[in-house]
């Protein structure tokens, strides 16, 4: 039996709610499951996600496999890199020190910064062509020497 770590639909119409579940790989999505490893409701600011630690690694030493959203929030949680840092032998004492210390190597995302916004082609155009009528107005003005 291939079990999966999957994502299993809750809550009512336009009110979704999920369940993050080990299942059969051959059930359906709302199918029957073998337990219960936490959850996800994305109608909330910030969106909150709740799962059972000892269970999911308990799981993926038995050799389930996550689903993609479920492993985009394994990620999210950190306990993606928790979990290749104990297949990696280290210690659980020393674990939350070296992901802190991992932590503080990498470069910090800039907040607040915006996307620039880019001028449609048409926009663009007309840039490029005041462009080029303000240097043809400036050269014309400029007095020529010779």
């Amino acid at each position: 039996m291939s079990v999966k770590l999957r994502m299993r639909r809750m809550g009512t119409k336009k009110r979704p709610f999920w369940r993050i579940v080990a299942i059969d790989s051959r059930s359906s999505r709302d199918g029957r499951f073998i337990e219960i490893l936490g959850h996800y409701n994305p109608m909330v600011e910030p969106p909150e996600i709740k799962m059972d630690d000892d269970r999911i690694y308990y799981w993926l030493d038995q050799g389930a496999v996550p689903s993609e959203k479920v492993g985009i929030l394994l990620k999210k949680l950190g306990l993606t890199e928790r979990w290749r840092m104990l297949r990696a032998g280290v210690a659980i004492p020393d674990l939350d020190a070296t992901i802190a210390e991992r932590r503080l190597k990498q470069p910090k995302a800039v907040e607040g910064k915006e996307k620039k916004k880019r001028p449609g082609k048409k926009k663009a155009a007309k840039a490029a062509a005041a462009a080029k009528a303000a240097e043809a107005a400036s050269e014309a003005a400029a007095p020529k020497e010779g």
